[in-house]
């Protein structure tokens, strides 16, 4: 997707950019010599004023990483998140109940890979524990180089150099999920690192972990979470439910061997946003390519035995593992009973085929025609797309204000709506 076209998502989605009731700021030191004031949010634009540290401002918007503000003169312009600070009021205000407080998931076309990105409301009132305009990313596609690094390129065309992510998660380190991610560590701030604790080996993904561990967030170093036990509960506002469901147990009993075994290690993660619900699987499988779909087995049966079919249940399923006939079992599809079913894939061909594998979409119709499955490979196949041509903008986002839920998707960039359960 061109960059024009990403900074036109950016400002038309409904939610990207709100008014909100006026709330004190004050200037942080950090942004010597003076805070840039810019007519949009957006930082092609050229400032219109710059505010020195210690300045108070009034924010009357808000946007993914930057406030609205109105300065003492009666301007308003935008300013950048991470350099405002909060002024005390001495209040808390309770959130209420809101039916404009959408919980934003974009699921970016990479190609032949997985990136996430991830944006809580914000109600404008930091520190309230509700609605604190959180930004986690999940994996980070296969592309290393910004150049080609289709994730950073969207997330730049909502954000700024050094802003900030508060949650990196890296659901298992094949390459296809994670070198993207190495243009987030370099472009943006990050707080908080997730890692399924597989002992992966090879000098990539080491050179990968060190640029985690060097990574620092407004003066802070990184946070590492390495394996399951040391994930804790992720604090990204009190209107969700965030549970960490699964991720390498410390030992492969059970999850097959070679790339079968560091796809069961992936991190599997649940939010609960009121009656709504997403399930992100990574890349855990359920069974053999030549398996039967009746009875599972690795990831999927440990989740079905560990948590239960009724915790699985979920509104939105992104699919495990590019859709391949290694997933999806029919017992798994049973319990999570999805609305939605997002696959992430690419045109890349493994053994002369291309993932998503009909026959594993095909469970998901059969089990309920209502469903409906949106792909970020959408029309790539007809469009000649191939490996270095695929990430063309088949981009996916789904809303959710915790009582409903609404997905948008994209073919080249173009908004498009799906009417039936397609294979």
């Amino acid at each position: 997707m061109r960059t024009s076209l990403l900074l036109a998502l950016a400002v038309t989605l409904p939610g990207a950019a709100r008014a909100q009731a006026p709330a004190t700021f004050t200037v942080r030191a950090s942004a010597a010599p003076c805070l840039r004031i810019r007519p949009s949010p957006d930082t092609a634009t050229e400032p219109i004023a710059c505010v020195p540290p210690g300045t108070a401002v009034q924010a009357v918007g808000v946007a993914a990483y930057w406030r609205q503000v109105r300065l003492a003169s009666g301007q308003t312009g935008w300013a950048a998140k991470k350099f405002l600070a909060a002024a005390d009021s001495g209040a808390v205000e309770e959130p209420g109940d809101r039916d404009d407080a959408w919980l934003d998931v974009h699921i970016v076309d990479v190609g032949q890979g997985d990136a996430i990105w991830i944006h809580t409301f914000d109600d404008n009132i930091p520190g309230n524990g509700w609605y604190e305009g959180r930004n986690i990313v999940i994996d980070g596609g296969p592309d290393g180089t910004d150049s080609r690094n289709h994730f950073l390129r969207y997330l730049m065309a909502q954000a700024h150099e050094g802003a900030v992510i508060d949650a990196m998660i890296i659901t298992h380190p094949h390459d296809d999920h994670y070198p993207g991610a190495a243009g987030i560590l370099r472009h943006f701030d990050v707080r908080e690192f997730y890692d399924s604790g597989y002992p992966k080996e090879g000098p990539k993904w080491a050179g990968f972990r060190s640029l985690v561990d060097a990574e620092s967030a407004e003066g802070h170093p990184i946070v590492e979470h390495i394996g399951r036990a040391a994930f804790g509960t992720p604090d990204w506002g009190d209107e969700l439910k965030v549970q960490f469901l699964y991720a390498y147990p410390g030992r492969p009993d059970g999850l097959g061997s070679g790339n079968t075994l560091e796809n069961n290690a992936s991190i599997v993660l649940r939010i609960e946003y009121g009656t709504q619900s997403i399930l992100f699987m990574g890349d855990a499988e359920g069974k053999d390519r030549d398996d039967d779909p009746d009875t599972p087995r690795y990831a999927e049966r440990m989740l079905l035995d560990s948590v239960g079919a009724s915790a699985l249940h979920s509104t939105v399923l992104k699919i495990a593992h590019h859709g391949s006939e290694t997933s999806s079992t029919l017992p798994f599809i049973a319990a999570v009973d999805p609305e939605y079913v997002v696959v992430s894939s690419g045109r890349k061909p493994f053994s002369g085929r291309f993932l998503p594998d009909s026959s594993t979409l095909a469970r998901y119709c059969s089990h309920n025609p209502a469903v409906r499955i949106y792909r970020t490979d959408q029309d790539d196949a007809s469009e000649g797309r191939t490996v270095t041509s695929d990430a063309d903008g088949d981009d996916i986002v789904v809303r959710t204000n915790g009582k409903i839920t609404t997905v948008e998707a994209y073919s080249s960039g173009t908004r498009i709506t799906q009417t039936a359960c397609v294979p």
